[in-house]
This record gives C-alpha cells, sequence and structure tokens, in this order.
C-alpha cells in the first residue's frame, strides 16, 4: 500500500472512482494451460540468466556489461516477434565500471583479500603499498574530534571500523514461507495513529553526529591513500560494496558530483583479522591497485522496451518489467537478472502461444535503478504524468497496471492489493489456475512501485520465497548465477505472464486508488 494513502481512504476512493467491477470476473483458464505447457516444456530462461550473469556480468550503469546486455535483450526480443523493440535513452550523468582490482595483505604474513572497491569510487594511481591505521569513525562526533587525527594519516591505508561480529557457523536461512506467514502478511493490519504510532516508533536519533561524508573527507584530505571498511551486514566472504558507501551518499554519478575518493570493502572476516593483528601492536602493511572507468561523454542511459500490440483495446496498456541495471559485484542474478529474465519469459511465452491480448502488452527492463529508479522514472514521467511539472500524459489514463519483478529468485508467492481492496476479488479469480504452482495470497499491504505509485498509478510488486537467502546474497559479490532457483524462476514466468494477459483481456480497466494530489 502507498504509505501516502490511508488505509480507510484508498478502500472506498477506490471504489468511487472506478467503473463497476463485474460479479464474476473472467479466467481464461485456457491461455493458462497454453502458458504453463510453453513455460514448462520450452523454457529459456536459465540461458538468458546465463547470458546476462555469466557473458555480461556486472551491468552497472552505462558500463560495458550493460551497453551488450541491453543490445542483447532488444535483439532477443525481436526475435521474440515483439514490436518496436528499442532502446529508450534517458538522462543520466556518468558511469561507471570496475575494470581491475587487487588488494593483498604483504606484513607480517602475505594473504590475498577478498575486496571490491565500492561503486563510484576512484581508481588509485598506479600500485600502493602502505601501512594501515585504524580509525574508529564510529566515536567521532563533532569537528573537535577530527583535529587528534590532523597530520597522522598521510600515505597511509584507513581501516574506519571496529571489528565486526561474525557468527562462527553458517546459520540456516529458511528459503520457503510457511503456510502461517503467509496467512499473517495477508491480514489486514489496523492502522496506528498518533501518539500510540510515536511510541512504537521509539526514540529517534539526535542527527547531530558528524556525517560519514565529512569524515571521510578528512581523512582524504589529510593525505590518506584509502578507506577501507568492512561490508557492515555480511560474513563467509560476502561482500556488498553499495551499502553505506560514500559514493553512494555522495551521489557520484551525477555530472556535478565532488571528486571521487578511494573507498575499498573488504569481506569481514578478512578485515577483522588485520584489526586483531594490530590489536597486537604489530604494524600490517597492505598492497592495493584499483582501474575503474568513469564513463562520460553524452549524459544518457538507456532502457529496453518493446510491445505486444493488443487489438481491439490497443490504446490502452499493460506493463511488465524488471531493472536490467545491477550493482557492480558478483553478476546481479538475484537483483536483478531473475527479474529482467522472467519479464522477457513472460512476453516470449505469450508470443509462442499466439496470444491475441485486447490491450498493448510493454515489456521494459530499466537502467539506472539503484541510483534512484532513473530509467522507470523517466518512462513514467515521459507516458503517464510527470509529478515535477504536474502534468498528465496522453497515456496516463491508457495504463492498466505496472507489474514489476525484483529481488526474487524463488517462486511468486503473492503480490498485494495496495489498500484497494476492489482488486481483491478479480485477482483472486486470477490466481485460481496459479495455486497449484505456490501462488496462493494476496497481502493487504506491501510495496508498491515507487516510479508508478508516485503518480497514483498501479505499480505491483511480487512477492517471492527464499526472500531471506535473497536479500542475503543480492547487491554482493556472491549474487550469481547458481543462486536462481530454476523451477522459481518458470513459476515466476507464468505468474507475470497469467497477469499480464488477464490484465489485458478485462472489459474494464483495474480499478485505480486516487491519484496523489500535486
Amino acid at each position: 500500500m502507498n504509505t501516502k494513502h490511508g488505509f480507510v481512504l484508498g478502500m472506498f476512493i477506490a471504489v468511487f472512482l472506478t467503473a463497476s467491477v463485474s460479479a464474476e470476473e473472467k479466467v481464461h483458464w485456457d491461455v493458462v494451460q497454453k502458458i504453463m505447457e510453453e513455460a514448462f516444456e520450452n523454457s529459456r530462461v536459465m540461458e538468458n540468466v546465463s547470458w546476462m550473469t555469466d557473458v555480461f556480468g556486472p551491468r552497472n550503469s552505462k558500463s560495458s556489461g550493460y551497453v551488450a546486455a541491453s543490445e542483447w535483450a532488444k535483439n532477443k526480443l525481436e526475435e521474440y516477434g515483439l514490436s518496436d523493440a528499442r532502446l529508450e535513452p534517458f538522462e543520466f550523468g556518468v558511469g561507471w565500471e570496475n575494470k581491475y582490482t587487487s588488494v593483498h595483505m604483504m606484513t607480517p604474513q602475505y594473504s590475498p583479500i577478498i575486496a571490491y572497491p565500492a561503486a563510484w569510487s576512484a581508481g588509485t594511481d598506479g600500485r600502493i603499498r602502505a601501512q594501515v591505521k585504524y580509525v574508529n569513525t564510529e566515536e567521532i562526533t563533532s569537528e573537535k574530534d577530527l583535529e587528534q587525527y590532523r597530520g597522522e594519516l598521510e600515505g597511509l591505508i584507513i581501516f574506519v571500523s571496529p571489528i565486526q561480529k561474525v557468527s562462527p557457523h553458517f546459520e540456516y536461512k529458511p528459503t520457503t514461507y510457511t503456510d502461517e506467514e503467509l496467512d499473517a502478511m495477508s491480514e489486514i493490519k489496523i492502522p496506528v495513529r498518533g501518539a500510540e504510532a510515536e511510541e512504537r516508533r521509539g526514540p529517534r536519533s539526535r542527527g547531530d553526529r558528524l556525517s560519514q561524508e565529512r569524515i571521510f573527507d578528512f581523512i582524504m584530505a589529510e593525505g590518506a591513500e584509502a578507506i577501507v571498511r568492512p561490508d557492515g551486514r555480511n560474513g563467509f566472504g560476502i561482500v556488498d560494496a553499495a551499502v553505506n558507501g560514500y559514493s553512494m551518499r555522495k551521489r557520484m554519478w551525477e555530472t556535478d558530483a565532488p571528486p571521487p575518493i578511494n573507498e575499498v570493502v573488504i569481506a569481514a572476516e578478512h578485515y577483522n583479522r588485520i584489526m586483531r593483528i594490530m590489536e597486537k601492536d604489530i604494524p600490517v602493511e597492505m598492497e592495493i591497485e584499483i582501474k575503474v572507468d568513469f564513463i562520460r561523454g553524452e549524459p544518457v542511459d538507456y532502457n529496453v522496451v518493446a510491445e505486444i500490440p493488443g487489438t481491439d483495446l490497443a490504446h490502452e496498456i499493460v506493463v511488465v518489467g524488471g531493472h536490467l541495471q545491477s550493482e557492480p559485484v558478483g553478476t546481479g542474478a538475484i537483483d536483478n537478472a531473475a527479474g529482467a529474465v522472467a519479464s522477457m519469459e513472460a512476453v516470449r511465452i505469450l508470443k509462442a502461444i499466439g496470444a491475441e491480448p485486447r490491450r498493448t502488452i510493454r515489456v521494459g527492463l530499466w537502467g539506472g535503478h539503484e541510483m534512484g529508479l532513473y530509467g522507470n522514472r523517466h518512462h513514467v514521467r515521459e507516458n503517464f504524468a510527470d509529478r515535477e511539472k504536474k502534468e498528465y500524459k496522453k497515456d496516463y489514463d491508457n495504463l492498466v497496471a505496472y507489474f514489476n519483478m525484483d529481488i526474487g529468485a524463488g517462486r511468486i508467492r503473492g503480490v498485494s492489493i495496495m489498500g484497494n481492496e476492489v482488486l481483491r476479488s478479480i485477482l483472486l479469480e486470477w490466481m485460481k489456475p496459479l495455486h497449484n504452482l505456490g501462488m496462493t495470497h494476496l497481502f493487504t499491504t506491501g510495496m508498491t512501485h515507487e516510479a508508478y505509485s508516485e503518480v497514483g498509478l498501479p505499480g505491483f510488486y511480487f512477492d517471492h520465497d527464499r526472500k531471506p537467502i535473497d536479500d542475503m546474497n543480492a547487491h554482493t559479490n556472491m549474487d550469481l548465477y547458481e543462486r536462481i532457483d530454476p523451477e522459481g524462476l518458470k513459476q515466476a514466468s507464468v505468474v507475470m505472464a497469467t497477469f499480464a494477459y488477464h490484465a489485458a483481456m478485462r472489459d474494464e480497466k483495474l480499478p485505480r486508488i486516487a491519484p496523489l494530489p500535486w
């Protein structure tokens, strides 16, 4: 549910705004049967995942991997018979690509280190070898606290976090929701307001601490060679080089961003080993060499878009999609080759079975996602509504729904009605042919896709199994082909094709919650 709408508002305004909902929602059982047969007997999902992950690898904005993947996806959609397959440009500043990373502990003993440059960080000027010094940035709360380090950091590699707590054993994370968990997620929640909500929220931080960006700027201005930090949330050699990064906070992809710094993220266990050595007053030297490419030039990036033309209601549009751009560590399998491939597979299936949807079904694979949904927000702004200009576009009233898949390598188990109770009777019927595939639940609240909900349009996220383990691997160096569940991805493709087809075949568009006030 869009948090900007109250629950009751969503229930009643939706009824007021929409055309009547038929007493009996038509379900196209015969088409769903064909969708399943094509999906399970002629699936392309794992081959396509391999291309996106193994061949094109990290697909960060404007990188060589992203450019190659977007061209490949456009060509595939043409091969599947979709119309008007195209690369859709949108404004985006500076791309970034990791070209080479080599990080080692040299003394007191040699050891290679699992490490990655944080996205949009600078590269080194050749190979650097320097002593490591620990600066506990968690204890720095004011400008005065920085003074003790003035003149003490030049030519050093700076560790900036305490020793990380890492479990000594792997904690098993369940890979499927239980029926009890799904039922709990489906309950209608009674909203909490006022003082009770404040009490549950608990005390807030004073917000008067010195920012991480200011501390890092000071360290680099003092002549440090590089800042090194641990992943911050993972163990077992898993590295997330995006979370809490200086470069992300400083929005280094923008054309007017400040100069980048050398920011390196290393595995928690390797970070801890070096910290424990230094606690024994034994000096540690590291060697770091990083080569990166800042992609400047024309300030545009691209979405991949294609369509299955509709028949009698061709001017109306159903969109399915997921983001093609990924973080520049790992190969972006869970996040989000899975969603991009499932979207491609959904429209491939519909073309393969000869489906003739009444409405146009559009597939979109989006760029610039992790930095703020640049690609999808551009598509909404150009086709449906411009929130900043408070301007509705010609297809605003023609969009039926956007069905989005993101961070999910397992089966789809449910979808949110986003506080719009009128949708319940419709979606319950659409799900009936999918029950034996595990698609069984509607959730009353949950995420709506921001790019669409911001302008009052229905944008659905699906909920997947395997969420705990998927969340652990997303954005990391271990987000690889092996994280994908083949059966789950085939099932997800069936769900997306089924929902897109039914949305395209209804006599009426799906009911909406009231658009947000400008």
